[in-house]
């Protein structure tokens, strides 16, 4: 064989490999002639385009997207509809009539799509029937024969679900997608109806390996992490016995990913912090920065560090008051029973929603409860930052070095706005993220 023949075939069979890296998606939307058809996978990030086209005056289509991506994918007729589909290897057709009607939606050599639709269908039943024997079982349930008829009944429809997702292919990814969706499906109603089973959520949950593709790509990462620890809120026993292992499992199952472990993690850490859940937010800050396996980025190292530096109960570091009306230079110079220092700029829309809140509660705080606002611009021009705190009746600051400012810096400012609340000592007395949250924490203990 000649050396140009065998480059031939060699380059051939590189062709046949490559083109065999992707599968098909073909189908007719009849009522979406000509119109853009994209399919976006899933990532930590958001959404992320495999595919698109364009479909023909009858609403016809075809796609490939690539043998690498398995997981929950949406497919979007722009400006007009959406829908979940399935990916895993397969060529498949789709058939939607009606965009208005999702039954008109079918699939054609797509047994993931076919699993999918049929575990959904089956999950609304079995919730359906179980809540209605709860509802019968509160009723009637007194007599003997009754309570054994609707005990078994619910067994029954707790078992459907379970049972049929272990019928389906080991290889399936409709399986692993609709444990996760009834997960987060069931939680909510675990709260309020079926609190006992809590237990079994939680061993579900802490078995989950976090740094999975087929979890990553599913679309439903943070949506069942929110689901979760909200659920695990209402905890009636060790609540945050409970949460901190919960979180301790996640970490455990990123450290060989340590930056989605940081995205994660920064996650969890907003989310506690937004639902007041600050022991779990302490236990999350000390976990990351005392484990010596976590390469923390200089971002997610002051905001943890925040937490070990900054708890509630120590004593917050001094403070220098440059470029300020005040006689103060410093802020133990200033007497008042309570002092709230504010981090913010003028550029931070946030600060532009939740600082004039504060101004509306100011008077009152200063006569009822002696607390003064000092306000710690980051600003790193005069204009600016003078333009931004005129109408502020309280003491601001600015050292016109934005982020690497030593007060920045030694209060761990990773984000603003960013309060702490300070008894006349300087001892941190409230981590805010509210102005309502200050005034109901002095109303209940400011006197």
């Amino acid at each position: 064989m000649t050396i140009s023949k065998s480059i031939f075939l060699f380059l051939l069979f590189c062709n046949v490999a490559i083109a065999q890296k992707q599968f098909r998606v073909q189908g007719s939307f009849p009522q979406a002639p000509k119109k853009e058809i994209l399919l976006k996978g899933f990532t930590i990030l958001g959404d992320s385009l495999l595919t698109k086209t364009t479909t023909d005056a009858q609403g016809k289509f075809k796609l490939r997207y690539p043998s690498r991506y398995v997981g929950a994918a949406l497919l979007e007729i722009k400006d007009v509809k959406s829908v979940i589909v399935l990916l895993n290897h397969e060529n498949f057709e789709m058939q939607w009539d009606k965009l208005e009607e999702f039954k008109t939606l079918t699939f054609a050599h797509s047994p993931e799509n076919d699993a999918f639709g049929k575990g959904l269908e089956l999950y609304q039943k079995t919730e359906g029937k179980r809540a209605g024997l709860t509802f019968l079982l509160s009723y009637y349930g007194e007599a003997p024969d009754k309570l054994s008829f609707f005990q078994t009944e619910i067994k029954e429809q707790n078992r459907a679900m379970p049972n049929f997702l272990a019928a389906l292919p080991k290889d399936s990814y409709a399986a692993y997608y609709l444990k996760i969706r009834k997960l987060i499906a069931d939680m909510p109603q675990t709260a309020s109806r079926y609190i006992e089973r809590m237990p079994e959520h939680e061993k579900e949950f802490n078995a989950l390996d976090f740094a999975a593709t087929s979890l990553r790509q599913s679309g439903l990462y943070y949506e069942l992490l929110d689901a979760y620890f909200i659920l695990m809120e209402s905890h009636l026993d060790k609540q945050y016995e409970h949460i901190n292992a919960s979180t301790d499992a996640v970490i455990k199952s990123l450290k060989t990913v340590p930056e989605l472990q940081q995205q994660v993690t920064e996650h969890l850490f907003r989310l506690f912090e937004k639902r007041s859940l600050f022991p779990a937010a302490e236990h999350l800050a000390l976990a990351m920065l005392s484990d010596n396996l976590c390469q923390l980025d200089g971002k997610h190292e002051a905001l943890f560090e925040q937490y070990r530096k900054m708890a509630i109960g120590n004593t917050a570091p001094e403070l220098l008051l440059e470029n300020s009306k005040t006689q103060n230079t410093k802020l133990s110079e200033i007497k008042s029973k309570y002092k709230l220092v504010v981090f913010g700029s003028s550029w931070c829309t946030k600060c532009a929603e939740e600082i004039p809140k504060i101004k509306t509660f100011y008077d009152q705080w200063k006569k009822k409860y002696d607390l003064e606002v000092i306000l710690i611009s980051l600003d790193t021009e005069a204009a600016k930052y003078e333009a931004f705190v005129k109408d502020f009746p309280w003491i601001s600051s600015c050292d016109y070095k934005g982020w690497e400012g030593k007060n920045a810096i030694d209060y761990c400012v990773f984000g603003t706005p960013t309060q702490y609340l300070l008894d006349s000592n300087q001892k941190i007395v409230l981590k805010p993220i509210s102005p309502e949250q200050i005034n109901a924490w002095l109303e209940q203990k400011g006197q």
